[in-house]
């Protein structure tokens, strides 16, 4: 919800579906986000007990970190047929939607479930009458920063020493 409007973001994929995050998603937010970090950091080398120490570490952080500086944010699960493969957590203000954090399971990223997910924000965004979508992304991800470039986004500039700022603007 929106200034007591709904927030309606479908994706067109009759397969994919976003919901409101309940309690019982705890777990798998805290599984997805040890798919996706445990791969990163197993690719600069580390391993075993470490890596989950570290891991663990980083997901307590991210969480409290997301909680006091986006307060408002909506957080919403990305279904596959019913199954949970992702999360999106969002941020809406009036001029711009920022998008804090979406992720996929590493096994469901490739398959269009991004490029319909981005698109349907960008879609509810105008609907709701918003210019912008924003969001920050790891420097060093090249990945995603091409990602969102082939999507329309364009990079605004660093956000300290490891993030990249970028915004795609919305035709009315």
């Amino acid at each position: 919800m929106i200034d007591g409007m709904s927030l309606d973001i479908v994706p067109d994929d009759p397969a994919l579906r976003l919901r409101s995050v309940s309690p019982i998603d705890a777990s798998f937010i805290r599984h997805l986000f040890e798919q996706v970090r445990t791969a990163q950091f197993t690719a600069t080398g580390l391993s075993g007990p470490i890596v989950r120490q570290i891991v663990a570490q980083q997901f307590r952080s991210q969480t409290t970190a997301y909680a006091t500086q986006f307060p408002e944010a909506i957080s919403l699960i990305v279904t596959r047929d019913g199954t949970a493969i992702g999360r999106l957590l969002l941020h809406c203000a009036r001029e711009h939607w920022h998008i804090i954090d979406i992720a996929l399971l590493p096994a469901d990223c490739g398959l269009g479930a991004g490029t319909k997910i981005v698109e349907a924000l960008g879609a509810g965004a105008r609907q709701h009458g918003v210019s912008a979508l924003t969001l920050a992304v790891l420097a060093a991800n090249q990945g995603a920063r091409r990602f969102y470039q082939r999507h329309g986004f364009a990079e605004t500039g660093a956000l300290g020493a490891a993030h990249v700022a970028m915004r795609k603007d919305l035709a009315a």
